[in-house]
This record gives structure tokens, sequence and C-alpha cells, in this order.
């Protein structure tokens, strides 16, 4: 007879079963605290790996990575074995969760796993990863050149200094003519106009919520576009990065996968008719893939998305 027949006899469902063990009431209560600094980190997880080592149990999701608590973002899984071996596991792992900041998702939707949807995912989530991700744009090395280019699933797309914009697809070399300006709130920029910007996360924000002008694609669009598509300096694409984190509506999708099949976390805004999704690598801070799909009107269920396989300075077309 199994533990879980032992609790149903008794009267016990299975999520209290589950939730009965050390611990259980700071993580219910705990919501999302501070992450701790790296050595306090590393011990944490010590612990928990030694525990799990102890334990020997396999096939058990405990934290997602040093990543995914930084961000807020980790698992624990309850352990199915000798019940009291069981509780004090689980409560060892409960205290490394809370003391580390993690958020614990519970996915009890209907959403297919792929998706990377999490239900009762705290609706500040989205921030901590974003500023996360941030800190991850400030750290990575400047670089110039003539032309910026995006390589993505259709074709290389090159823009230069002037703002005039080629595109090099199955070989072919063709010139699309003088790229409109990228859009910030009230303001056009070419690429001159993006060194003179303001990298200020603050400024960034009053930007792009200043009351749209006619045709003006969303914040977080703006935001994204220029995430995407432009030779952003490092400190701009991380001001731009806490810049969306304050967006109200934007939200937090988790851990999804391209559509060329790489992993990434993906946030998403949604608008009275269209949602808009960004997936960035959490290593990098580049944009994977940014998805647009109306909802509503007459362009409902239409999907259009440009998934980036790399992107970065030149000093030649082709």
């Amino acid at each position: 007879m199994t533990t879980y027949e032992n609790t149903e006899e008794n009267g016990m469902n299975e999520r209290g079963a589950l939730l009965d063990f050390p611990g259980a009431d700071e993580l219910a209560t705990a919501g999302l605290v501070e992450p701790l600094s790296e050595p306090a980190l590393a011990r944490v997880l010590a612990e928990v790996e030694a525990a799990v080592a102890t334990e020997g149990t396999t096939g058990t999701t405990v934290i997602t990575g040093r990543a995914g608590l930084k961000a807020g973002g980790g698992t624990v899984t309850p352990i199915r074995g000798p019940s009291g071996r069981r509780r004090i596991l689980i409560g060892m792992l409960t205290t490394a969760a809370v003391a580390a900041g993690v958020v614990t998702y519970a996915n009890t939707s209907a959403a297919p796993a792929s998706t990377g949807t999490h239900s009762g995912v705290r609706a500040d989530t989205a921030a901590v990863f974003l500023n996360d991700i941030s800190t991850v744009a400030a750290s990575q090395s400047a670089a110039t050149g003539k032309y910026w280019r995006d390589r993505t699933t259709v074709g290389d797309s090159y823009i230069s200094q002037s703002m005039v914009q080629s595109f090099v697809i199955n070989g072919k070399l063709s010139t699309k003519g003088k790229l409109p300006d990228w859009q910030l709130g009230p303001k056009d920029l070419d690429w001159k106009g993006l060194d003179q910007l303001t990298t200020d996360p603050a400024q960034l924000l009053a930007l792009l919520q200043t009351p749209p002008r006619p045709k003006s694609i969303s914040p977080f669009d703006q935001a994204a576009s220029l995430l995407t598509e432009s030779p952003a300096s490092p400190k701009l694409r991380a001001g731009l990065f806490k810049a969306m984190s304050g967006l109200k509506g934007v939200k937090l999708v988790g851990q999804v996968k391209d559509s060329t099949g790489r992993g990434g976390t993906a946030v998403e805004f949604a608008e009275a008719k269209s949602v808009g999704r960004v997936i960035v690598d959490p290593k990098t801070s580049a944009i994977l893939e940014y998805t647009f799909t109306w909802t509503a009107g007459a362009s409902k269920g239409k999907v259009t998305h440009l998934t980036v396989l790399s992107s970065g300075f030149t000093d030649k077309i082709g």
C-alpha cells in the first residue's frame, strides 16, 4: 500500500498530503522576495544538491538553475517516496526556495506545457525577469560597424548608417530604400539618434508612456523593435528592458521555444485587438523571436513573426 493510499484512507486529499511538510506555510506566504547574493545563492544550491544526492531520487525537478532563481523562476516538485524522508527533503527544498527568492509556479491550467504558460504567476514576475535581463544586456560588449545585420529565417536584413535597408534572400541582393525611423513615444529615431538617446530607464519609460500619435505602434512594440532590429548600444538595450518592466500589462509567459526550436523566456503585451510577444535568450539578452497575433477584428487569428538567428554589426553586405 502506497503513501497516497494511506492518506486517502485517513480522509486526507492529495493536496493536503503534498503540503504536509516543514516550511509549507512559509512557501505559501513568501511571495516574491529579493534574490540572494551570489555567495549565499551558491551555498543554498550546494545544500539542495547535497540533499538530492543523499536522497538518491530520480526524475525530480528541484530548481531551474541560477538564472531562474535570480529571475524568480524556480520550481519545487514533490518527491514521491517513503513519507518521512520525502517530507524532510521537501522541507529542505522549500527552505532553500524561500531563502533564495524563488517563485513557485503552479501549472494547473489546461494549456499545453509547450506554450510555457503558467497559471498563478504573480503580476510582477515580468518586471523581475526584465530587470534581470537588463543586467545581462548591460554586460555585453559594445561594437561598431557600417551596417546592422539581422539574420532571419527568411533572409538577411542590412541597415546602413544612412538608414538604407537592403536584403539578401536566397543569395539575391535587393535594396528597399530608406527605412522609416524607429518610433519611441514622440521621437522618430535614426541611427545617429539612437546614439544621442537617453539610456535612463525612467526617462525611456516616460517616452514610451507618452500619449500615442496617429498610426503609432504600442509602447511594447516600440521597445521590442529597437531591441530586435536596431544597433542599440548595450546601455540603451539595458535601459529599454528596464523601461519595458514598467509598462502596465506586460506579462511573463515563461520558458518557450521559438519556431526553430531554440529555448528562451517569453514576455507578452496584450492590447484590445492584438498580442505582442518577444522570446528572449536569458544568457545573452538577444531577442530570438518577435510574434504579433491579431485577437479581434478582420485579421483575427492572423500571426506574423520575425525569427532572428543572429544579429550584430558588419562592414559589408553579403
